[in-house]
């Protein structure tokens, strides 16, 4: 097991995408990733009736001096919420990817509770990340990846946002909600997660 004395919690402002990374609890062997900062485009995509997708991918990562930073394969976790009429509730399914449980779906009457369960990836163990490398995540070199694509099904895609920004002349600009990849630096004897 990988025991940590660092990360306690972790934040960032970047574009529209806000980070907190915590521990889940004195282990110190798995974190919570929230993307609070995804909470106004889901609500908008669901206040126009459409099905919103949460892709959540987290790796860790390794510097290298004179080299290339060396990360494990990235982990995903993928989140969809959609109001369903006929049970007057939010429809959530989460999966994350690489691991042994089926994917879940419930259904919650609340919609703050409901978008919360969207734009959360919980206990996500260290472990896992790491693929079973133990010296990639204890390294003091070592840091966090995350990294969130919002979709709103049923919006225009990528191609046809790009084609008719070309032929619109820039007057029609459909943007994507993509975050890009935030480091969050794991050192141990720190008491906090920050960005770099």
């Amino acid at each position: 097991m990988i025991n940590f004395s660092f990360l306690t919690l972790g934040a960032l402002v970047l574009a529209d995408t806000f980070f907190r990374v915590s521990w889940t609890d004195g282990s110190q062997a798995a974190v919570s990733i929230k993307a609070e900062g995804l909470r106004p485009a889901i609500e908008e995509c669901l206040d126009s009736g459409r099905e919103a997708k949460v892709r959540m991918q987290m790796r860790l990562c390794r510097k290298r001096t004179s080299w290339f930073d060396s990360c494990a394969t990235e982990r995903s976790e993928h989140h969809s919420i959609n109001y369903d009429i006929i049970t007057e509730s939010y429809r959530v399914i989460s999966d994350r990817h690489g691991d042994e449980s089926n994917p879940v779906v419930v259904g919650v009457p609340d919609r703050r509770q409901a978008v919360d369960a969207t734009i959360a990836a919980d206990k996500v163990d260290l472990e896992f990340l790491a693929r079973g490398d133990a010296e990639l995540a204890s390294q003091e070199q070592s840091y966090l990846q995350a990294r969130t694509v919002l979709l709103c099904k049923g919006s225009v895609n990528r191609t046809f946002a790009q084609l008719s920004q070309i032929v619109t002349l820039g007057l029609v600009n459909v943007k994507e909600e993509d975050s890009g990849w935030l480091d969050f630096p794991i050192k141990p004897g720190r008491s906090s997660l920050s960005v770099r």
